[in-house]
């Protein structure tokens, strides 16, 4: 039985015409809806039969499947359900948060902001995609020095990377979520959406006396140590630029040759600069190689415990992005280096590489470099570690070896001349000594085609 019924307003059931007969639409769907205080009849017009038929269509499935939302709830606009959902993110560092709220901004409300939620469909998602990817999709602009920020009508400078549109996308999917996960549409209009493919930028991994240049040039623009140090602390660390602007002097153990991470700068949600957690949010320690340490012992002798490690003459903490355009660019101009690439934080690579290079393993490198987990750590660098497959069949060959020696099963016989009446050698055997853990009980017979071996695992 259908939960979902049309009914014509303008003719009864003997085809006779009513009351409503020519005023306003002639098809009107009726469906029950249950509440928490009750079950309602609810009811929509069409002019068009046809409509209605789809409508009551769908009614009566979503119905029956459990789907079914309130049709008011599809009327939300999907820029009161951004601002509901971004007010939510209390999980999220301040400095994400800020991400979310541009992108919102600038690209998914001007396109979407003033549409119902429950009018979104995949087609026109897909279609979006396309246009963020061609440089013609609606955008808008932060206006300068607004404050809380605003934003005006504004075209797309150029077609967005495609990493940036997979950041753009993921606010909308999860807006849609938020909405899905309030009961106001029954599916997510932009999941599992087909974007381009990002392409990984190249590694940059500097050799040692490039290193050195470049920190030499650091110091040379500035004539400060600080400048030079903080570039051979970067590359041989791993440390992110703002989690190394954050260290204190209290933070070094240069006895034990390690610096303690414990907090980065970052942004809060108006804007301003301030401490933070690492971005895993874990706490960890690195090593410092002995010509750091004696660099370091020279930075901070007489320095108290709360000064920062790297300053500004003045003795405020160094700030990144003026390090960056007033120091370290014109560094890598002048170590000729300026045609690779090189940023500050892309000397975690040069680290990564050079404790790789050194005999560090997977997880000495993960912890260095902050990763939440060695997967992470292998996907980006797993490359650097040199191929041992020659090892592995150079020990299973020592292994192979070493064993048929012990049983003395040592003669080199072919499969054929192993067979009944052939064997001109010891009966073969298995001892129990080399059994693999996952073998049980072993027993060899002779068969047609050779031995037969039965085994049974424990």
């Amino acid at each position: 039985m259908a939960r979902a019924w049309i009914q014509d307003e303008w003719l009864d059931t003997n085809r006779q015409p009513t009351a409503k007969n020519g005023i306003g639409s002639r098809w009107r769907v009726y469906w029950w809806e249950e509440t928490q205080t009750g079950r309602r009849r609810r009811s929509k017009r069409f002019q068009r039969k046809p409509d209605a038929q789809q409508y009551a269509a769908k009614l009566d499935n979503d119905l029956r499947a459990g789907t079914y939302r309130p049709p008011e709830h599809a009327e939300t606009l999907l820029a009161d359900v951004a601002a509901e959902w971004l007010n939510t993110r209390l999980d999220i560092k301040p400095a994400t948060y800020l991400h979310y709220e541009r992108s919102l901004n600038a690209y998914v409300l001007p396109q979407w902001g003033a549409r119902r939620i429950g009018t979104i469909t995949k087609q026109e998602v897909a279609a979006w995609i396309s246009t963020l990817a061609a440089g013609t999709a609606p955008a808008a602009g932060k206006i300068r020095a607004s404050k809380p920020p605003k934003y005006e009508p504004r075209s797309m400078r150029g077609p967005l990377k495609p990493s940036s549109i997979g950041h753009v996308h993921t606010v909308l999917t999860a807006v849609l979520a938020w909405a899905v996960d309030t009961d106001r549409i029954p599916n997510n209009a932009a999941a599992r959406a087909r974007l381009p493919r990002v392409i990984a930028p190249e590694h940059v991994y500097l050799s040692h006396p490039q290193v050195e240049d470049l920190a030499n040039a650091a110091q040379g623009i500035t004539g400060r140590p600080t400048d030079g140090t903080l570039v051979r602390f970067l590359a041989y660390t791993g440390l992110r630029i703002n989690e190394a602007l954050a260290l204190k002097v209290s933070a070094l153990d240069l006895v034990k040759a390690r610096a303690a991470v414990n907090a980065t700068w970052t942004l809060d949600r108006s804007g301003k600069k301030v401490l933070g957690t690492p971005k895993t949010h874990e706490k960890r320690a690195v090593p410092l190689a002995r010509f750091l340490v004696a660099e370091l012992q020279e930075l901070t002798a007489g320095q108290p415990h709360d000064a920062y490690l790297f300053q500004t003459p003045t003795g405020e903490a160094l700030n990144d992005h003026n390090w960056r355009n007033r120091v370290f660019n014109l560094a890598t101009r002048d170590a000729d280096l300026d045609g690779l690439g090189v940023t500050p934080h892309k000397l975690r690579h040069t680290a990564a590489s050079a404790a790789i290079g050194a005999g560090a393993d997977v997880k000495v490198v993960q912890q260095m470099l902050g990763h939440k987990d060695a997967t992470e750590t292998l996907n980006t660098y797993g490359h650097l570690w040199p191929d041992r497959l020659d090892e592995v069949s150079a020990a299973l060959e020592t292994a192979r070896t070493t064993a048929l020696n012990a049983t003395g099963n040592v003669s080199k016989m072919s499969p054929r001349s192993s067979l009944p009446g052939n064997r001109k050698g010891p009966e073969p055997r298995v001892s129990a000594e080399f059994r693999p853990s996952w073998v049980g009980p072993v027993g060899i017979e002779p068969t047609t085609h050779g031995l037969k071996v039965r085994c049974s695992t424990n």
